[in-house]
This record gives C-alpha cells, structure tokens and sequence, in this order.
C-alpha cells in the first residue's frame, strides 16, 4: 500500500483517535478533523462500563487491545458488583465483572490515554468539514463522527432503537467498584437507569429513555430522582439523543464507516466503546492492506444483531417481568454464565427466544420518520 496515500478522518472520538493511532503505527499520516476544539467525543464527562459479560468469547477488553494494537488502558477501577433494582425487586451479581472508564474531555479519560500515542497525524480542532468534499480531497475518508447523521445523508442507517438519555454527574459517597442499574416502567419505561462511580465520592447518574420527547425526558427524570431518594448533590447534566441502529453497508464509495456512525453499539444497553475502540482500529488495518474491515467487525455486527432481539423482547416487559429478570439473575446458572463461562450469553438467550418466540412479536414499529417496522427476521 502506498503509504503517501491522502487519508481524512472525521472526528476524534474513540474511532477515530483510534484510526489515527493505528495509521501512524503502520507509518501514515491522517488529517483528522474534530468539529470540537479539543478531543472528547460529545463534550460531558461521564463514566462507563465495560462489562465483560457483552463482549464474550472475548475474555478482556484490556487484554484485548494490548495484544491487537499494542496499547494499554488503565481503568478509573474493576467492576466488582453490581446492584439491580426493579419496581419489587432486587439483586446482586458480584465477581471480576469489568472495569470503568471515563470517556470526555477530562484528562483522565480514555481518549486521552489514547492521545498521546498517536503519531504521524495532523489533528484539526475546530473544523467544520463536508464528508462530500473530502472523498473528493482525499484517497480514503474515516467517518468516526459518533452519530448517524452523515450515515443517513448516504442512505444507509436504519434506526432500531430511538433512545434519549440524561445525565449527571453527582457528588456523595460510593463504593467505588460498585455499579448501580434500575429497570422501572415509571420513569425508564422499557430502558433502564445507572450509576457508574468515578471515585469515592463522584459519579454519573444516567437515565436511558426510549422514544420520548426532551419534555417527557423531563417528568421521567424527575420520577426517577423521587424514587432513588439519595443524599447527593448533582452537577452538570446534560442529554443527547441516543439513536441506535445498523448501517446496510460499511464503505460507500472511497468513505469506511467507523463506530457509532456504523452503528456499533450494543442495542441493549447502548454501550459502544469497546466496538468502536476495535472499528477504528480495524479501518485503519484495512488503509494498510493487513487487515479486512469487514471481517474484522464481524463479530460486533452479529452480537448487536444478537443483542436486538433481546432489545425488541425486552420492548414489551411490564413492571413484573424485569422482576422476574432480577429473579434470573439470582439463579447459580445465570452467575456461572455471566462471571466465569466463556460463552456468548447474549447468543445463547437470542437463540432461546428465536426458539420460543413468533417473529412478528419481535417487531416493533418505530415513530414516523424512520423505517416502519424494523423485524429480526432479516438477521437470520
């Protein structure tokens, strides 16, 4: 491969500082153009997991990326507990579960460990870019943008999930390796809400919502505060729309669609960090001719197709089910599969509800203006 070849990455989120760490190690120079004047992703600090349990035969996302791309993450800290709650419900699963990250524009998070590695590459803050144009300047153009509306420009997204989330971060005390998840139709609907410690004494409070206005975002915000009935006190907050899908190809014309613009987050929880860390990293391999794009995120794109028969099934949960979920997970063969089995366990209960399931009841009709009726049937 030519490696004077002109390479354009858009966006400087976890795909595409990947993309231009793995570029300069393989000895190219990308141009990448950040929207924003600094790196980031979205703009807010908010903690993550990365739970191992979503990304298994894959046994370590930290091994992981030593081993493909000779880069080490240090977490905030382990996951070593994690707390459910449903409306009459509760449980706790407890072992080596993950870790947590911190993602935005802090010092301290995952783009900046990535940051400093990189070599070769011309990052451009403050840019306001054309994808058109630059697969006009450019040999070959990365859109690591984070969202879908690029992918939508081309005519390739389809919406699967329409989620809104918000956030805080909030101030109190915590036990640091202990995560926190509710599922509660009153204000999560059919979602769900988290708290991912920072440290001891912060963290990120976050409500995921499906397919519901900023001013409905507002009421269930305000329920789930009523109903969690902590001592804290929050800080900033912050929301986004949180579309979730899948593109129907991953190249259009001399363009390699990366991460959440690819759709490469999980439809269950909304999680995509380590897919679009592995994304980015993957188109770069393919720029250099030692690595086939498609192959390589393979794995990604069946577990989500995976994980969205979950989503759809889920869909229709009402209060007593998700405690009868929390019953699930207190039974010794659910602890064995999500802490010490090496199976895919979002596999296994998308194959058992394939079996057990008539497809037409795993369809859900979006809100007007995406695509009608998003059905799993196409994914077998």
């Amino acid at each position: 491969m030519n490696k004077k070849k002109r390479i354009a990455i858009i966006g400087a989120g976890a795909a595409g500082l990947m993309c231009a760490y793995e570029l300069g190690r393989l000895g190219y120079t990308p141009d990448v153009y950040e929207i924003q004047d600094r790196i980031g992703g979205q703009g807010f600090d908010h903690t993550l997991g990365w739970m191992k349990v979503m990304y298994r035969p894959l046994k370590d996302p930290l091994i992981f990326f030593k081993k493909k791309y000779n880069l080490s993450f240090k977490p905030l800290n382990e996951i070593h507990r994690v707390k459910f709650f449903s409306k009459n419900n509760s449980a706790i699963l407890e072992g080596k579960l993950g870790y947590i990250h911190l993602s935005g524009p802090d010092q301290s998070s995952i783009y900046y460990q990535i940051y400093p590695h990189i070599k070769n590459c011309n990052i451009r803050f403050g840019e306001v870019v054309n994808f058109r144009q630059l697969n006009q300047d450019y040999d070959t153009v990365v859109m690591a943008n984070g969202y879908s509306e690029l992918t939508e420009l081309c005519g390739l997204w389809n919406t699967d999930v329409a989620g809104f989330v918000r956030g805080a971060t909030v101030y109190g005390h915590f036990q640091p390796n202990t995560v926190y998840m509710w599922f509660n139709t009153q204000y999560a609907q059919h979602a769900y809400a988290y708290f991912i410690p920072w440290n001891e004494n912060k963290g990120s409070l976050i409500l995921n919502m499906l397919e519901t206005t900023v001013h409905g975002a507002d009421i269930c915000w305000k329920r789930f505060l009523s109903e969690l009935n902590w001592d804290i006190e929050i800080g900033d907050i912050w929301e986004t729309i949180h579309a979730l899908g899948h593109v129907d190809k991953y190249f259009y014309d001399n363009i390699i669609i990366t991460g959440g613009a690819a759709g490469l987050l999980d439809p269950i929880f909304g999680f995509g960090n380590v897919e679009s860390l592995d994304s980015g990293g993957a188109a770069a391999r393919h720029i250099a001719g030692i690595g086939d794009y498609n192959k390589e995120i393979a794995f990604w794109r069946h577990r989500n197709d995976n994980a969205l028969i979950l989503r759809r099934y889920i869909d229709k949960f009402t209060d007593e089910d998700f405690d009868k979920m929390l019953d699930l997970i207190k039974t010794p063969m659910f602890r064995t599969l999500a802490i010490n089995s090496p199976f895919n366990i979002v596999s296994i209960l998308a194959n058992v509800i394939k079996k057990v399931v008539e497809t037409e009841k795993l369809e859900r009709i979006l809100y007007p203006g995406t695509k009608e009726v998003v059905s799993d049937a196409k994914y077998k």
